[in-house]
C-alpha cells in the first residue's frame, strides 16, 4: 500500500519515526480539493461543501495520531473525487454554452485560486524550516518545496519511497504530493476534451460517447496500473498520478451522467447517499497505514464518495445532505483548502523541533493550524479570488500566480544553496 509513520503524510500520523461566505459555498461546476470554490453559477451543493470537510478532518485527525481514525489517510480519495467532478462539470459546461473550453481562462482561474496560498505556504515553511531544521536536512526540504511549486512534487516522492529511510522524518511540505496529483489532472483533462470534441467533430459522432470511451479507458488504465503496482506498505505508487486517476476519472464519470443521477427515484437516491457516506466513514474507522494502498482497496472511499455526489444530484429531502449541508460542515469545507495547506508543516516542524507528539500536543497543534489558514483564506484567497481587476484579466491572474509561485521557488533555492 502506502507507508508507515515517517513516510506519506496521507498515511501517517506525526510520530517522528512518521480538494459560502466564510466562503460561497460550492455549486456545481466548480473546482475543489481541498480548494473551496468561486461564486456559485448553478444550484448550490451544500453536500459537496461537506464531503470536502468530513476529508479535511479525516486527514488532520488522522496526521495528529487519532487511533480510532486509522484510515484518515483516505480524505485525500474523497478529495480527488470530489475534484474530478467539479471541473468536469465545469467544463463540460462551457463546452455545451460554447462549442469549446477557453485553455487561458482555465488556467488563470486555477493560478489566481491555488497558487497564492500555496505558495504564501511554501515560502512560510522554508522561514520555519530555516529557524528550526537541522541544517542537514536543509537541501532535501529545498528540492522538496522547488518540487512542490512545480506541481510535481509526488512523482519526487514515488522515487524517494522506491528505496525508502526509515530513519528519514517526513518532509514538512510532503502533502503536497496530493495537489500535484490534482494539477497534473487540470493539466490534462481539458486538453483530453478538447481532442475527444475535435474527434467527434471529424467523425460525426456525438461527444458524450467518445469522451465516454476515452474516459472508460482512460480509468481502466490507471485501475490496473494502481493494483499491480501497489505492493506492500511503502509503495511508490501511493503518489504515482497513473496509480490515482482512476479515482478523478469516477469523478468524472458522475459529472457525465448527472442527469441519470437526477432523475433517480426519491427514496433510492436517500439510501444511495447515506450509503456512500457510511463507506467513507467505515473507510476511516477500518483502513490503516499498513494495507495496500491504493489499488483495489481505494474503491470503497471512492465509491461512497461518488454516490454522495451522484444522489445529491436528485436534491433529495431526508437524503445525506440534509446533514453535510449543516453550517458548521460548510464553513469548514469553505476553509478546507487552506486548512489542509497549513496543518501538516506545523505537524511536521513541531515534531521535528520538540520530538515525537503525543495526540493531544497533535490536536493542540490542528487548533492552531486554523488561525494561520483562516487568515490566509481570508487575506490571501479571497482577496486575489474575487478581485474584480483580476476575474477581468487573465493574463493578470496568470501573472500573479507566476509572482507567487516564483517567491515560492526562491524560497526553496535559497534552502538548497545555503545546505
Amino acid at each position: 500500500m502506502m507507508s508507515t509513520p515517517a513516510d506519506a503524510p496521507h498515511s501517517a500520523p506525526v510520530q517522528p519515526a512518521a480538494p459560502e461566505r466564510p466562503a460561497p459555498p460550492p455549486a456545481v461546476g466548480e473546482p475543489s480539493h481541498a480548494s473551496p470554490p468561486d461564486r456559485p453559477r448553478t444550484r448550490f451543493r451544500g453536500d459537496i461543501e461537506g464531503i470536502r470537510a468530513v476529508a479535511v478532518v479525516m486527514v488532520m485527525l488522522f496526521h495528529a495520531g487519532v487511533p480510532a481514525l486509522s484510515g484518515g489517510f483516505a480524505g485525500v480519495d474523497v478529495f480527488f473525487v470530489i475534484s474530478g467532478y467539479l471541473i468536469t462539470t465545469q467544463l463540460l459546461s462551457e463546452q455545451n454554452r460554447t462549442g469549446s473550453v477557453a485553455l487561458i481562462d482555465f488556467y488563470a482561474r486555477r493560478a489566481k485560486r491555488l497558487l497564492p496560498a500555496a505558495n504564501v505556504l511554501l515560502l512560510t515553511a522554508a522561514v520555519f524550516v530555516f529557524l528550526m531544521v537541522p541544517r542537514g536536512r536543509w537541501g532535501q526540504i529545498g528540492g522538496d518545496i522547488v518540487a512542490a511549486v512545480a506541481y510535481l512534487l509526488n512523482w519526487r516522492l514515488a522515487e524517494r519511497f522506491t528505496h525508502p529511510d526509515p530513519t528519514m522524518p517526513p518532509s514538512p511540505v510532503q502533502h503536497f504530493w496530493s495537489l500535484a496529483v490534482e494539477e497534473q489532472y487540470y493539466l490534462i483533462w481539458p486538453l483530453l476534451i478538447l481532442l475527444a470534441v475535435a474527434l467527434a467533430k471529424v467523425s460525426g459522432a456525438r461527444l458524450k460517447p467518445v469522451l465516454a470511451t476515452a474516459l472508460g479507458l482512460l480509468a481502466a488504465g490507471s485501475l490496473a496500473w494502481s493494483v499491480t503496482t501497489t505492493v506492500g506498505a511503502q509503495s511508490p505508487a501511493f503518489f504515482q498520478t497513473t496509480s490515482r486517476i482512476w479515482e478523478l476519472a469516477v469523478g468524472a464519470g458522475v459529472a457525465m451522467s448527472v442527469g441519470a443521477w437526477a432523475r433517480l427515484p426519491k427514496p433510492v437516491a436517500v439510501v444511495l447517499g447515506w450509503a456512500g457516506l457510511a463507506a467513507v466513514l467505515v473507510t476511516c474507522l477500518l483502513f490503516t497505514p499498513m494495507m495496500d494502498f491504493p489499488g483495489y482497496t481505494a474503491a470503497l472511499p471512492v465509491l461512497g464518495t461518488a454516490a454522495v455526489i451522484a444522489a445529491g444530484c436528485a436534491a433529495t429531502r431526508g437524503g445525506v445532505g440534509t446533514l453535510l449541508g449543516i453550517a458548521p460542515l460548510r464553513w469548514v469545507g469553505a476553509l478546507s483548502y487552506s486548512l489542509y495547506l497549513w496543518h501538516w508543516p506545523m505537524l511536521a516542524i513541531a515534531a521535528t523541533y520538540w520530538g515525537p507528539l503525543s495526540m493531544s500536543t497533535g490536536l493542540l497543534v490542528i487548533a492552531l493550524s486554523i488561525i494561520p489558514a483562516w487568515l490566509t483564506f481570508h487575506f490571501v484567497e479571497n482577496r486575489i479570488r474575487y478581485s474584480r481587476r483580476v476575474s477581468q484579466s487573465p493574463r493578470l491572474a496568470l501573472g500573479i500566480g507566476a509572482g507567487f509561485s516564483a517567491l515560492g521557488a526562491l524560497a526553496g533555492i535559497a534552502l538548497l544553496l545555503a545546505s
